[in-house]
């Protein structure tokens, strides 16, 4: 499938390691999503690690990967940002990009 300009909607898995403010990164990483249109989620696996999917353009995955590495008050804490299974995917299955609490 593609959106209303004819790009293709891209869908992948993500992760971020470093040791970063819990509640803080994740509000600053459900902004940065939300505003650059992606939806998915992210949520916190262990102490320095956040997984999550992102689908919406390919560039505006790297955008987000892009603003969170430059955030001025992550940019010491992060260690790195993969984005994993980058491929082009039919149609959406987020409404919305949130934040999922791991049920532990």
């Amino acid at each position: 499938m593609t959106d209303k300009k004819g790009e293709p909607i891209m869908g992948c898995d993500f992760e971020i390691r470093g040791k970063v403010p819990k509640e803080a990164f994740e509000l600053f990483a459900l902004a940065q999503a939300k505003s650059l249109g992606l939806r998915g989620f992210i949520t916190q696996v262990s102490e320095e690690v956040y997984k999550g999917q992102l689908q919406g353009e390919g560039k505006v995955i790297e955008a987000f990967k892009k603003l969170i590495l430059a955030a001025a008050e992550y940019v010491q804490a992060i260690k790195e940002f993969v984005i994993k299974n980058l491929k082009a995917i039919e149609e959406y299955t987020y409404k919305t990009f949130e934040i999922k609490v791991d049920k532990k």
